[in-house]
């Protein structure tokens, strides 16, 4: 009986440990049942799950946020996003340390909500397997293949949306490769 007992504890104990991510755009809930977002989650965001309820899940989201903006971003002082909150919406955020980046002000956050199952994966690579592909096979048809490591992580929204619709890359994974070169640029070891 001990032996089963441990058995489960540690079983617990490493789903705890493991990270999960986001493999698309994901709508947040404030509950199980909600039908109106209050925010977004984004690919490749990782997140921790605290629960599960028919299809959906409740999860906890980290990441920094600048002095009075409703964005959970991924590092500090870079404008990588993990999740973007409705304004409106009431969300509760846990403080933790602060750190100033640039005269600006940034708070480790962390926050709960909910989300559909079905944007859950435990594997992270997959993800930028996929989204390197899709940047390699259409980014280089017009022109030379830029490394993500030529520019850095604040330029590389821009510079992909910028010719984003003349690739054969669907709008729903556009955040994808962005935040695959994002993850990859050059000012992010």
């Amino acid at each position: 009986m001990k032996i089963k007992k441990f058995v489960a504890s540690m079983l617990i104990l490493n789903s705890a440990l493991l990270a999960d991510f986001s493999t698309e755009v994901s709508p947040l809930y404030t509950d199980s049942q909600d039908t109106k977002a209050i925010g977004k989650l984004l690919p490749t965001a990782e997140i921790k799950v605290l629960q599960e309820e028919k299809s959906r899940i409740k999860v906890q989201i980290s990441g920094y946020q600048d002095e009075n903006t409703s964005v959970l971003y991924f590092i500090a002082g870079k404008r990588i996003i993990n999740a973007v909150f409705d304004k409106k919406a009431k969300i509760a955020f846990k403080k933790d340390k602060t750190q100033e980046i640039d005269g600006k002000q940034y708070t480790k956050m962390e926050t709960e909500a909910w989300m559909d199952k079905k944007y859950l994966t435990r594997q992270l690579q997959p993800l930028f397997v996929h989204a390197k592909d899709l940047f390699e096979q259409n980014c280089s048809i017009c022109h030379s293949l830029h490394q993500p490591k030529e520019f850095n992580s604040n330029q590389w929204p821009s510079i992909f949306k910028s010719m984003a619709n003349r690739t054969g890359i669907d709008k729903k994974d556009y955040q994808l490769v962005i935040q695959y070169l994002q993850k990859n640029a050059k000012d992010i070891k």
